[in-house]
């Protein structure tokens, strides 16, 4: 398989159109839907919630510096966040991501609906890694017209929300949707109706049970900030995101809107396994 096809165009600002990204191999979708998502700002600060955030990482493996041992696996979202305006109380989010498809006759693919057991063990392992707010994301990527002629959440999803709610709720786990549209020439979001806030996007189904961090999470997180407050100096105070090159096994702090390959060795970030 064309380790291309999932790429980003040529040229920087407009990383992916509606074509490459909705029929993108579902081995690179979710690495491609995250870094679009952290593309466009109206799309990654509600998730934040109200809170100001220091940071974002995505894809951070567990064991980076935190001696290894069962926890192998990436964190695919990592944020820290405080409450404004001066609050010193560090809190920290994580999200477990996993893209499915609505096409424009309102059918849905990749939903996933057998694997939540599957599901529900990885985001046993965040909490289990110390995590202390752990959430499942579910991201739409909408093919471009859905939007125009159907509405969210359709119909064809109301049993896949209502058994995940079932299974995350008793164990404390957060749960959000995130539908978007990527197209030519932006992104097109849903209508939110009257009674959501018109400027959230996001649907915030339920909220995480929250706890202090524990070990090895704390070693990572302490690892996360003092990378972040060296390298931000160099970088500026633009909305710069930390990501992990798999190629020279280093963080990278960039701008993930502008930028996909590593500052280092020029690596291509998003078909990193």
């Amino acid at each position: 398989m064309r380790r291309t096809c999932c790429r980003p165009e040529a040229g920087r600002g407009k990383l992916y159109t509606s074509m490459s990204l909705f029929n993108s191999p579902s081995q690179y979708r979710e690495k491609a839907a995250i870094w679009r998502l952290f593309s466009e700002l109206p799309l990654y600060a509600p998730l934040a919630a109200g809170h100001v955030w220091r940071w974002f990482a995505v894809n951070i493996p567990m064991d980076l510096g935190t001696g290894g041992g069962e926890f192998t696996r990436d964190i695919d979202i990592l944020a820290r966040l405080h409450d404004f305006p001066r609050s010193q109380d560090w809190l920290y989010k994580t999200w477990e991501v996993k893209v499915s498809l609505l096409c424009k006759d309102g059918s849905a693919r990749s939903l996933k609906t057998g694997k939540l057991n599957r599901t529900v063990s990885q985001l046993k392992g965040y909490k289990k890694f110390g995590s202390p707010s752990v959430s499942l994301l579910d991201v739409y990527v909408c093919q471009e017209g859905y939007m125009g002629g159907n509405i969210f959440p359709p119909d064809k999803l109301a049993n896949s929300i209502s058994g995940k709610i079932a299974e995350l709720r008793p164990r404390g786990f957060g749960y959000q949707l995130l539908p978007f549209e990527p197209s030519r020439v932006g992104i097109g979001m849903f209508r939110i109706p009257t009674e959501w806030n018109p400027l959230r996007n996001t649907f915030d189904l339920l909220p995480a049970t929250t706890h202090g961090p524990e070990q090895p999470f704390s070693r990572l997180a302490d690892r996360l900030c003092g990378f972040f407050e060296q390298a931000q100096e160099r970088r500026g105070k633009s909305f710069n995101q930390i990501v992990y090159c798999r190629d020279c096994r280093r963080l990278q702090l960039i701008r993930m809107r502008d930028e996909h390959v590593c500052p280092d060795c020029n690596a291509d970030l998003i078909s990193q396994f």
